[in-house]
């Protein structure tokens, strides 16, 4: 029997951060009752803030843009979770946040490719060519730049 989960999302102001009547707004996601909460960087004042839709009062002059601002951000939310769902991974609270925030992916330093690249071209490249073709040689010379990743071999420079 497979668990259903459950996964919402709303948005809310923060009044106990507010300044000058303007409180700014959060969205919750909330996934088996665990929340993750994501600043939206806007405020709104209090007084046009309608807590039971959990919009902007759209007769407000930025009310509209607003609600258009929030209604979007829902739909970029709804396809981090697809996404995680699609990618067959754990989908959590903290995870549609992090996918969001395209904080979940590992990226990769200049550094680690340029061994990744190293490593993988020995065994495609011939010697010859290898010793006149290594990326650490265009680091060195470019930036002026010395690394650990080197071969013992003796390098052509540029």
């Amino acid at each position: 029997m497979q668990t259903s989960k459950t996964f919402s999302i709303h948005f809310w102001l923060s009044t106990t951060k507010k300044k000058d009547d303007l409180a700014p707004i959060y969205a919750r996601i909330t996934v088996d009752g665990k929340r993750a909460e994501i600043s939206l960087k806007r405020s709104i004042s209090v007084t046009y803030w309608d807590t039971r839709s959990k919009r902007a009062n759209w007769r407000v002059p930025a009310g509209k843009a607003l609600n258009i601002y929030l209604d979007q951000v829902y739909a970029d939310l709804l396809t981090c979770h697809k996404q995680l769902l699609c990618e067959s991974k754990y989908v959590t609270a903290q995870a549609i946040k992090a996918r969001c925030l395209e904080e979940d992916e590992q990226h990769k330093t200049l550094l680690q490719l340029v061994s990744y690249h190293n490593k993988n071209m020995v065994s495609i490249l011939k010697p010859g060519t290898l010793k006149n073709f290594y990326v650490d040689d265009l680091l060195d010379n470019k930036y002026n730049k010395s690394h650990s990743n080197k071969s013992p071999k003796k390098h052509k420079t540029l």
